[in-house]
């Protein structure tokens, strides 16, 4: 009996980037939840096999109806031929394979073309219909996403926003884990937080977290937040519901120990939504005037958070 045939779709898109920049995008995992609607967050697990030169194994968390799906995948990247294959490590019952490669090549007028190429063999020929109409769905708004990204950070790199903060709580990493991962407890702590919901788990640590806050001049602002928990290392999430502001937002905790106490580091990523600036702000407020309003406005929120933990931990040690 034959091998089952190859399926092959391939969907393109002009991009306003050089091919470089349009790769590196595509080959940092710490990119993708601000350039994929469905993505929270990527974690590199480390080599397959545990030996170098090869794939790595890379975690993947997406949000989807209210609940988030895990899954991991096998990632290879070939710099000279500024391509990025993945290959999951377990398939879904119609398929045999799957293979799935961004390949991005310079144009004449310094830009590039960016291409997404699937590669499939299907257990059940049934399924064809609709594992092709899947994929072309799926194809077809990535690869615009892509393109939106590689050409906001090229041609207005001032929406793309960082903002850093920084703690050092003098109690264990396990103990600063929980305190930032279980939320639910916090309006019993923190007199900012009116109400925090959780719902929506999936495997491991992850759930979906609705947050109430009392704001500074009255008010209650609403957040709804896909999290994902790194027990001792890391907590990421991507915020769900965007003020005006925002166009996406993705956060990462992370833990680290030093000298008996833990250090958590807070690197927030925000894409300012231009159109978003003068409803806020005012007529004729452009990008980059609305950007130290949003650097300040972030960090005084995860302060906050940070700031509470840190109180009732180092208290509960006295």
């Amino acid at each position: 009996m034959g091998q089952t045939p190859t399926h092959r779709h391939v969907h393109e898109a002009p991009v306003r980037a050089s091919a470089e920049d349009v790769h590196r995008l595509l080959a940092d995992e710490d990119n993708w939840p601000r350039v994929f609607a469905s993505f929270v967050h990527l974690e590199n697990l480390g080599p397959e096999g545990g030996s170098e030169g090869g794939s790595d194994r890379i975690g993947m968390w997406g949000h989807y109806d209210g609940t988030i799906e895990h899954w991991v995948a096998l990632r290879r990247i070939d710099q000279d031929a500024l391509r990025v294959e993945f290959q999951p490590e377990s398939l879904p019952p119609a398929l045999e394979s799957m293979r799935r490669s961004w390949v991005v090549e310079p144009t004449a007028d310094g830009g590039s073309t960016v291409r997404l190429e699937h590669e499939y063999r299907l257990k059940d020929p049934a399924a064809a219909e609709g594992v092709r109409a899947q994929v072309e769905e799926i194809a077809a708004s990535e690869v615009a996403a892509v393109r939106e990204a590689a050409e906001l950070a090229s041609l207005q790199p001032e929406a793309l926003v960082t903002v850093e903060d920084e703690v050092t709580v003098a109690a264990p990493v396990a103990a600063v884990f929980s305190a930032l991962y279980e939320a639910a407890e916090w309006p019993s702590y923190m007199e900012h937080v009116a109400r925090a919901d959780v719902f929506g788990g999936g495997e491991g640590h992850t759930h979906v977290l609705e947050v109430d806050t009392i704001e500074r001049h009255g008010g209650i602002f609403t957040t709804r937040a896909a999290r994902v928990g790194l027990p001792g290392a890391k907590i990421a999430y991507k915020q769900l519901l965007l003020p005006p502001l925002g166009a996406s937002h993705h956060v990462q905790w992370l833990l680290s120990a030093r000298d008996g106490a833990t250090v958590v580091r807070s690197v927030q990523t925000v894409v300012i939504k231009e159109s978003g600036v003068a409803a806020v702000l005012g007529e004729g407020t452009g990008v980059a005037a609305a950007r130290p309003f949003v650097q300040n406005e972030l960090s005084s929120k995860v302060r906050l958070i940070f700031d509470a933990v840190k109180h009732r931990l180092e208290q509960d040690a006295n």
